[in-house]
């Protein structure tokens, strides 16, 4: 069984390029340039989500605080952010 990702980015060449990259290693990817399709992508039930904190709309920790009402799995964020306070914004968010 090959494991499931969710990479939730809203610029398409960084989703084309990892979904690639991930798939010629065997895993299911999913991708979603936009926090409405990621919520809709949720019902493939991924095992990690590799999630951007920098998107338009609903940003990755308002995204990831609705996710954690859906399901349980391991998120990663993708950012540029490296302050003390985005790493404690990530771990509140969930």
């Amino acid at each position: 069984m090959a494991y499931r990702i969710l990479i939730v980015d809203d610029e398409p060449i960084l989703t084309e390029l990892l979904s690639t990259h991930l798939q010629d290693h065997g895993y299911t990817v999913s991708v979603a340039n936009s926090s409405d399709e990621a919520l809709a992508k949720l019902t493939t039930k991924p095992n990690l989500i590799l999630l951007d904190i920098n998107m338009p709309g609903m940003d990755g920790l308002e995204l990831c605080k609705v996710i954690r009402n859906h399901i349980v799995c391991p998120i990663l964020f993708l950012t540029a952010r490296i302050t003390e306070q985005d790493k404690v914004n990530g771990l509140r968010a969930g």
